[in-house]
């Protein structure tokens, strides 16, 4: 099947998952830019006075999500929301993850274990999209909960149609996607050992 559908990729492993994820965005970034884009879903417009706002983390998580569904499903691929991965002591929440994708991975002729990716969601406006790569992701998500494998994904909504009326739009804290991209970039492979993989997207979600 492999060899027929150069689509159809071989998971065994965190960083193979990752491979499949990072191709999915891929799709999802060529889908927003397309000749019939679909960005518009991760947008509000809110009249001719005010214009269009970027739609918080969440609503842009569920529109992530919604795609890797959607995209990789029929591989075996399961993508969930808002998953806790480490239960919390006495009444409160455990932390939630905003993204969780797994794949279940044959051992041997009948056993089986599951690949695991955590996916981080931050709009480039948010206070600690510089940080939040090393002290939420890599230092929390990942720590002791048997995940070894995450994605920092960033939306990208820096363009003329952003309304001067949010406030968001002075706290972004690059001036072009490829700026973000660089750093980013950089930062994952530093926050890469031998025990955690980090690795980083920046989706184009900005209106042409």
């Amino acid at each position: 099947r492999v060899a027929r559908d150069n689509r159809i990729r071989l998971v065994q492993s965190g960083e193979q998952l990752l491979d499949v994820i990072v191709e999915s965005l891929g799709r999802l970034d060529a889908e927003f830019r397309g000749e019939t884009p679909t960005v518009r879903g991760v947008w509000d417009y809110r009249g001719p006075e005010q214009g269009y706002f970027p739609y918080d983390e969440n609503p842009f998580s569920d529109h992530v999500k919604a795609h890797l569904v959607r995209d990789l499903g029929h591989r075996g691929i399961v993508a969930n929301r808002e998953v806790e991965i480490r239960p919390s002591v006495g009444t409160g929440t455990g932390e939630r993850t905003d993204i969780y994708v797994a794949a279940v991975r044959r051992t041997g002729t009948v056993g089986q274990d599951v690949v695991r990716v955590i996916i981080e969601v931050k709009g480039c406006w948010h206070r600690d999209v510089q940080t939040a790569m090393e002290t939420q992701l890599r230092d929390r998500y990942l720590r002791n909960n048997g995940c070894t494998h995450a994605l920092y994904l960033v939306g990208w909504f820096g363009c003329p149609q952003w309304s001067s009326l949010d406030g968001r739009q002075k706290t972004v804290p690059w001036s072009s996607i490829e700026d973000a991209r660089a750093e980013l970039t950089k930062q994952a492979e530093q926050l890469t050992t031998s025990d955690v993989t980090v690795r980083s997207y920046v989706l184009n979600a900005a209106l042409r």
